[in-house]
């Protein structure tokens, strides 16, 4: 694998996942059987064991996860609309905030800040045809 590949599944592993190669490791365990039991390539392995003998820690790189494009004063308008309409659409609330974003940033930010929708889905919308066999 090459080098650029390896760093992209080494990134990939949880904390969790460090710790128990780590453990296993230190244990004698082969990085092929470590690689086995975690479900994960060897080289992911190898660079995670790699880089705490070379380096000491297993922390990541800072700003490593992908950046938001929504501020705090966005993220604060998109709770607030939600909490004084909580039957207001994700489109409406995407369309009030100044920042592109899709409506699954809206749910992120709804169940960030502990919101649900007050009307749950129930059923599926019939389409015009469906309505028309249904009425006959």
């Amino acid at each position: 694998m090459t080098g650029k590949r390896a760093r992209r599944h080494f990134s990939q592993l949880s904390e969790f996942e460090r710790g128990l190669i780590i453990g296993m490791k230190t244990a004698g365990w082969s990085t092929r059987r470590v690689a086995g039991q975690l479900d994960r390539s060897e080289c992911a392995v190898r660079n995670c064991w790699e880089q705490l003998t070379r380096e000491g820690t297993l922390a990541r790189k800072t700003g490593s996860e992908a950046t938001r494009k929504t501020m705090r004063r966005e993220n604060r308008r998109i709770v607030r609309q939600a909490l004084v309409d909580p039957t207001v659409p994700r489109s409406t609330i995407r369309a009030d905030v100044v920042v592109a974003i899709v409506p699954q940033t809206i749910s992120r930010h709804l169940s960030e800040a502990n919101l649900k929708s007050k009307h749950p889905f129930r059923a599926l919308p019939l389409t015009p045809e469906h309505r028309q066999l249904r009425l006959q």
